[in-house]
This record gives structure tokens, C-alpha cells and sequence, in this order.
């Protein structure tokens, strides 16, 4: 059966930063030394340390965001060439209409556009708790606190507080959009792209490979939603997650999916 002539990633092992997590990082580094000027009668100067500090622990922890993304990397290298030293139990193909349907449907779940007003709810909900938090903060260093430097502290962490939260909401639809932009446009890479199945694999030739070494359950929905829904359960020391995994199945492998399904149920889960 022919392999892919390029391997894709999935989203996990793909080495990209959020944009949304970088205007997070550095909206807040402003945020919160703009208020500090503001309120502080010492030298410009007496920052500089501090700042050098906030941003080396920045920069520390996207260096740690890269080299978890390399070491994902290199062991889903090693998973889909091990997928494919082995038996392929299935494989079929899209065509471009369907494939870009598909994409379509998904991007609209990522991305509710045509919702109008409920989208940007998240601005006014995160606002009016960060200035409830911010107020309560306030008014404990004016009532409470007698420590004029303490004062001083509380208030600028207080607008600090509001002015995150409400940056976090007002940023919600625009991390969502670049979210289905950044999907769709890796899932097009192939107008009409391959999926591989094996044991304890999946590998799709635009959105990269997906382990099933967890797998506990898989439904055969082709007569309702024409897709295949596997279950798997990641277990870590703080959480047990279950993941679930939709394959959409193209036009005329209706049958073929049933007869995966029922091999992963033999082969797989009953063994």
C-alpha cells in the first residue's frame, strides 16, 4: 500500500505558538509595568531588573513549549514509521468536494462566526469578574491595608487584574478565528488527502498521525454522520482524559468502514 510522500504532524508535535498566547504574554508584561510607572515615584531604572526577570521566565517557558513539541516530535517519527513497517489494516481517500466539505464543517464548529452577539459574550462575562476581583482588591488596600507601599501594590494589581480579564474575553473570537484559519488551512494542504488505519495507529496524509494505544471504544456512525468515532483514554498523574476521534468516512467506503470497526473490535478491544 503506498505511503505518504511527506510526513504532516499532528497539532501536538507542530512546532507554532499561539498567537493568542503570545498577546496574552506580552499584553500583560505592559499591562502590568505600564501601572507600575503610573504609580511608582522611583527612577525608570529601578524596573530593569524586574522586567529582566518577567521576561526571562517568558522566554524560559517557550523555550520549554519548543523542546516538548521536538521531543513529540520525534516519537510520532517513530510511531508512523513503526505504523507502517506493519500490517495497514485499511486505507482510503477523499475526493476534493467531499474533503473540502468536511473541512468546512469542521472550521464552523471551531469558529461559530454567524453568531453574532453570543460570540463576544466572553468579553463582557470576563470583564465584570475581573472588576469585581479588582474593586474587592481596591477597596481592601484603601480600608484594610495601612502599609502605604502595600496600598500602592494592591491598587496596581487590582487594574492589573482588569485590564487581563478583560483583554483574555476580548481576545476569545479572535483566538477561535485564527484557530479554524490555521485548521483549514493545514487540512488543504491536500485536495485530496489519505487515511491510513492500523492497529494502534491512525495516520491522515494533511492533519498527521493519531496514536489508538488507548482505544476502549469505536462506533460505526456511517449512517448517521458517515464517520467512524474512536474513544481513547490518556491517563496522567494528575487526570484521566478520554479523547475522541472522528474519521469521516468518503462516499463508498460506507461498507469498509463497518468491517474496520468490527476488526478493531476483535482484534482490539475483545483481545
Amino acid at each position: 500500500m503506498d505511503k505518504p510522500s511527506r510526513l504532516a504532524f499532528s497539532d501536538y508535535a507542530t512546532f507554532r505558538l499561539l498567537r493568542a498566547e503570545i498577546i496574552y504574554y506580552f499584553g500583560f508584561m505592559i499591562s502590568v509595568f505600564t501601572l507600575v510607572l503610573i504609580g511608582t515615584d522611583g527612577p525608570v531604572k529601578d524596573l530593569a531588573l524586574p522586567a529582566a526577570v518577567f521576561g526571562g521566565i517568558g522566554l524560559v517557558l517557550i523555550g520549554i513549549f519548543f523542546v516538548a513539541a521536538w521531543i513529540y516530535r520525534m516519537g510520532e517519527q517513530y510511531q508512523v514509521k513503526r505504523m507502517f513497517a506493519g500490517e495497514i489494516w485499511e486505507c482510503w481517500q477523499f475526493s476534493a468536494q467531499e474533503w473540502e466539505a468536511e473541512v468546512e464543517s469542521v472550521c464552523s464548529l471551531i469558529n461559530p462566526k454567524d453568531d453574532g452577539i453570543p460570540d463576544y459574550m466572553g468579553v463582557v462575562n470576563s470583564s465584570i469578574f475581573g472588576a469585581v476581583i479588582a474593586i474587592i482588591m481596591a477597596a481592601i488596600g484603601f480600608f484594610v491595608v495601612k502599609d502605604p507601599l502595600i496600598k500602592k501594590a494592591l491598587w496596581i494589581a487590582a487594574g492589573a487584574v482588569f485590564l487581563l480579564s478583560a483583554g483574555a474575553g476580548a481576545v476569545e473570537p479572535l483566538v477561535l478565528k485564527n484557530k479554524a484559519d490555521r485548521y483549514r488551512r493545514k487540512a488543504l494542504q491536500f485536495r485530496e488527502p489519505r487515511v491510513w488505519f492500523s492497529a494502534d495507529g491512525i495516520y491522515h496524509e494533511a492533519l498527521g498521525h493519531a496514536s489508538l494505544k488507548g482505544l476502549f471504544k469505536v462506533t460505526d456512525q456511517t449512517k448517521s454522520r458517515k464517520a467512524i468515532q474512536f474513544k481513547r483514554r490518556i491517563k496522567t498523574d494528575e487526570s484521566d482524559d478520554v479523547d475522541v476521534i472522528t474519521s469521516p468516512v468518503p462516499a463508498g467506503c460506507e461498507e469498509r468502514a463497518g468491517r474496520l470497526v468490527l476488526r478493531y473490535r476483535r482484534e482490539r478491544l475483545q483481545s
